[in-house]
């Protein structure tokens, strides 16, 4: 006997056996056992996943006369010819889409099934009939005869008319769940008797798409090219794609700031002619999930079997949530470069380079540390002032104690006299001007920020984030383009804004600063951070106090507001 494939050797016998779609056959089963099946059903969904073998399975309980619940017996003649009764016809909408067609069946329904108690119409792709067979078809769809039933089946469900989906029950096929489909192609390996690789599934269950027909094909192509065996790697070459061993190595090479290892292995992906978009993609892929798991240990994700969930606790274990969010964000940026990029693999290693060679974020304790020690050199240098001076100082106040603080001199108040002659008052004499001691900072006029003269280089790296900018969100360009680059500075880029307050606030919009953030780091050379000055700003108040200017490069952050402190006991 000549070899069967597995997808036609395996194709389920009962509803029992359908996979992945619970729903449906259990629906499906109560209508047949309580007698309400209904004359016209519509079958829409992916392809691979069930629709036409359900139609079948619906066909065979139909006939079946030894029927007692929803299965067939499986064992009378009806259920034995059951793949070649002529009580069950099945039509190929494709290459029988036309009117004719359509007249023909209007003409043949009318006779009664040769054998069993129906006849059942099975059309598949139903949606290739023309708009005219639709219109044919509408009477015979709606009131059909008694012995009669429709089984509509689809891919694309939007191609069919209105007229017709309001005269059927619709069931619609979901793509199979990664965990099921790996479960049904290891028992159907199992059962073969085929040595295999459990690590090879999931590159088998990922390239199906939730398809059971597409993994059982797969399989067979895979069998075959391993000579009999089923192995992870011989799969991956196969397919195209990078082992999932390897794509997890990267991954890790990426976390552990190991530049040497990841760059071989883009390289050894190349050299074997991978794809090294689906690559990106695959590590992408990889990275996210690690970020979930990150995020929630305890989450399920539907496409993660147990075993890899482990692995992926495992890989984001040694770095923190903020380090995977940095990673993916590089690699979602190389994605969409080397989209348009005429050299996609230059990207993926600058992406690659940049993410092993990221900043380590500093601990906690490391920050307080370290603002600790600038508050006790600012105290040594006599910079600083105790708590309550200090704070009244960035109010603007004077720090000073009463007793050291200069006195100012009231000017005395004008007096009025008046004269007896021409009954008017005399204006009064000029006050003698008395000196009011100030304080030499006073005095002084504070520094503005004026906006310097940026390099050719840096004013052009600077006009292309514009010009990227521009594309994305025009008005949030239109205002950049009025911004002067002031220069580059322990990885912090200062950029001079001219404008109002609503100005400063727009840049500093999350989204708006993240976009900025991510198209200087591209284009401007050893940033990776944006600081806004407004121009006219004083170096004075609280934003010149050396405190906050310490805080400030340490949490690499900017003054929002400033508030009074409150009385003790006050606000509590």
């Amino acid at each position: 006997m000549s070899y069967q494939v597995l997808a036609r050797k395996w194709r389920p016998q009962t509803f029992e056996a359908v996979v992945g779609q619970d729903a449906i056959t259990r629906t499906l089963r109560n209508a047949l056992a309580s007698g309400r099946v209904a004359h016209a059903y519509l079958f829409a969904g992916p392809r691979g996943v069930g629709k036409t073998t359900t139609a079948r399975l619906l066909a065979k309980s139909l006939l079946c006369p030894e029927r007692k619940a929803a299965e067939a017996c499986g064992t009378c003649a009806v259920c034995r010819d059951a793949g070649f009764s002529v009580d069950v016809i099945e039509i190929d909408g494709a290459s029988n889409r036309g009117i004719e067609e359509i007249r023909t069946l209007r003409e043949n329904v009318k006779y009664a099934p040769s054998r069993g108690r129906y006849k059942v119409y099975i059309i598949d792709e139903v949606h290739q009939l023309t708009e005219a067979a639709f219109n044919a078809l509408l009477k015979t769809l709606e009131e059909p005869p008694a012995h009669v039933v429709f089984v509509l089946a689809t891919t694309d469900p939007r191609d069919i008319p209105a007229t017709v989906l309001s005269r059927v029950q619709r069931f619609d096929f979901r793509p199979i769940a990664p965990d099921a489909l790996a479960a049904t192609l290891e028992h159907i390996l199992t059962e073969e008797k085929i040595a295999f690789e459990p690590a090879a599934l999931p590159t088998v269950v990922r390239a199906a798409e939730g398809s059971l027909r597409d993994a059982l094909s797969l399989l067979d192509t895979a069998i075959a090219y391993g000579n009999g065996r089923l192995e992870a790697d011989t799969t991956a070459s196969l397919l195209g794609t990078t082992a999932p061993a390897e794509v997890r190595a990267f991954a890790a090479a990426l976390l552990a700031h190991e530049t040497a290892p990841a760059l071989e292995a883009i390289d050894r992906a190349a050299r074997d002619g991978e794809d090294l978009a689906a690559f990106t993609r695959d590590v992408i892929e990889l990275l996210r999930r690690a970020l979930v798991l990150k995020a929630a240990p305890t989450a399920k994700l539907a496409d993660v079997t147990h075993v890899e969930g482990n692995e992926l606790r495992r890989l984001g274990e040694a770095v923190g949530l903020d380090e995977i969010l940095y990673v993916l964000r590089v690699f979602l940026d190389a994605d969409e470069a080397m989209r348009e990029s005429p050299h996609p693999r230059v990207e993926l290693e600058m992406a690659t380079v940049r993410a092993t060679r990221r900043p380590a974020p500093p601990a906690l304790e490391d920050l307080l540390k370290r603002v600790d020690e600038a508050a006790q050199r600012l105290r040594q240098g006599g910079a600083a002032a105790p708590a309550a001076g200090m704070q009244a100082s960035l109010l603007g106040d004077d720090p000073r104690p009463a007793a050291t603080r200069p006195v100012v001199t009231e000017a005395p108040r004008p007096t009025f006299e008046a004269r007896p002659t021409g009954g008017r008052e005399s204006m009064p004499p000029r006050a003698p001007a008395v000196p009011v001691e100030r304080s030499a900072a006073a005095e002084r006029p504070a520094p503005a920020v004026t906006p310097p003269e940026p390099s050719s280089e840096l004013g052009v790296a600077w006009q292309r984030v514009v010009d990227e900018i521009n594309k994305k969100k025009p008005m949030l360009g239109g205002m950049l383009a009025q911004v002067v680059p002031g220069g580059v500075s322990n990885g912090t880029l200062t950029i001079v804004l001219s404008g109002t307050g609503f100005h400063r606030d727009m840049l500093t919009d999350a989204a708006n600063k993240d976009l900025l953030t991510q198209l200087v780091r591209r284009h401007v050379a050893g940033a990776e951070r944006v600081d806004i000055a407004m121009q006219g700003e004083s170096d004075a108040g609280p934003s010149g106090h050396p405190a906050v200017k310490a805080a400030k490069d340490i949490f690499q952050g900017e003054v929002v507001a400033v508030r009074p402190r409150l009385p003790e006991g006050e606000g509590q």
